[in-house]
């Protein structure tokens, strides 16, 4: 038993030294926690209110600065911060200068078992077929050839009072991507990423949403290869049809290093030591131990 307990706690030892305790995230913000607030008369440090506008598309009509900001990322579509107090009344909020409900949210008369982001507290929704642009942060300090891992939860709905069946998915660019436009003169359109030298782009499933409906929340994990120290990470939403809208949700992003292999060999190497203790004490006493073992 005693070598046994050894065994265990060398064997742990050895996977403490090679694996790390877990990072913080190289993204600034990405819960979407930290933000300031313009209310639309021009007063600061107001609360955030569901479907609270965010970038280039509205602003403080006394001031002409953005209506709300969130540290960390630039916005550059129809993308809106929600709380996560859905039994907040989400419909006529007087406090709101841009307020927009999802199926599912208290008053809007259905329930399609919508929830919140796992992570708790603010997330963000995306108009994916109007206006849609990229939300996008700038991340430095990266080792070029090396593995990073790019991690979100996300969801889909519908925006009320609209109807019928959309889809929505996310694209995600790590490196350096303009995004070109092709919207109709009411704004229904949709935004493409033009990747520049060294980018990579990938893109998430594509999730059906019934009409009036709600797609839980899923966990993505994509894996991107560094190609300099300094390089912007951007994600866009992509939904159809026009006209619907589709909303696109998302929360909790992080952008981590891949473990190296020799992190990865040192935790085989752990494994193994557990392996190889267990089998040697499973194995039959032979020879002149097992003879005294039968006197005994």
């Amino acid at each position: 038993m005693r070598t046994w307990l050894l065994a265990l706690l060398a064997a742990a030892m050895v996977c403490a030294l090679g694996t790390p305790a877990r990072a913080a995230s190289l993204l600034v913000n990405g819960d979407f926690e930290t933000t300031s607030y313009f209310y639309v008369h021009g007063t600061t440090g107001e609360t955030i209110y569901p479907g609270t506008s965010w970038g280039q598309y509205f602003t403080d009509q006394n001031t002409g600065q953005p209506a709300q900001t969130v540290q960390g990322w630039t916005n550059s579509g129809y993308n809106f911060i929600y709380k996560s107090d859905l039994s907040a009344s989400w419909v006529n909020s007087p406090q709101s200068p841009s307020f927009l409900a999802l199926w599912g949210m208290p008053g809007t008369g259905i329930n399609n078992g919508i929830t919140t982001s796992p992570t708790g507290g603010n997330f963000v929704a995306a108009d994916g077929a109007y206006l849609n642009a990229p939300i996008s942060q700038t991340v430095t300090g990266l080792t070029a050839g090396r593995q990073y891992a790019v991690s979100f939860w996300w969801a889909a709905g519908q925006l009320q009072p609209y109807r019928g069946p959309t889809s929505d998915a996310w694209t995600v660019c790590f490196g350096t991507c303009a995004f070109t436009t092709d919207y109709n003169p009411l704004g229904d359109g949709y935004a493409t990423f033009t990747p520049g030298a060294g980018s990579q782009i990938q893109q998430t499933i594509s999730r059906a949403v019934p009409d009036q409906g709600f797609v839980p929340w899923r966990h993505e994990y994509i894996v991107f290869t560094a190609q300099s120290s300094t390089q912007t990470l951007s994600l866009l939403a992509y939904g159809t049809p026009v006209g619907t809208p589709p909303f696109a949700m998302i929360d909790g992003i992080r952008l981590d290093a891949v473990p190296e292999p020799s992190t990865w060999a040192m935790m085989l190497i752990g494994f193994g030591v557990v392996g190889g203790v267990m089998r040697t004490r499973r194995q039959p006493l032979s020879g002149k131990r097992a003879f005294k073992a039968q006197i005994v």
